[in-house]
């Protein structure tokens, strides 16, 4: 969603919480950088089905932030992304908003 980044900054973040299912799943995970792996983590940005972002109208004033919001995301087409997950994310952050 940002594009090419240090991998000093990159982090892997679950789509469901690690201290939920104990388990690592590539097929439930996202790298992103780790700004944005702690908003994710928070319910202050999630991921559509459609694979664009959505950000907390709380961050709004962030223009780093809001400027994410309706980006298309990137994913590799070797990635095995489960969207039902990415969907259940989505609707739990946003349910929050």
């Amino acid at each position: 969603m940002t594009g090419p980044a240090p991998a000093q900054v990159l982090e892997a973040a679950h789509l469901r919480p690690f201290a939920t299912t104990e388990r690592h799943r590539v097929e439930e995970g996202l790298l992103l950088r780790a700004d944005l792996h702690r908003l994710f983590d928070s319910a202050l940005l999630t991921i559509s089905p459609e694979l664009v972002v959505h950000v907390a109208p709380t961050l709004r004033g962030y223009g780093a932030y809001s400027a994410l919001d309706g980006r298309s995301v990137y994913v590799p087409r070797d990635h095995a992304l489960d969207l039902n997950v990415v969907e259940e994310h989505y609707a739990t952050t946003t349910a929050t908003w």
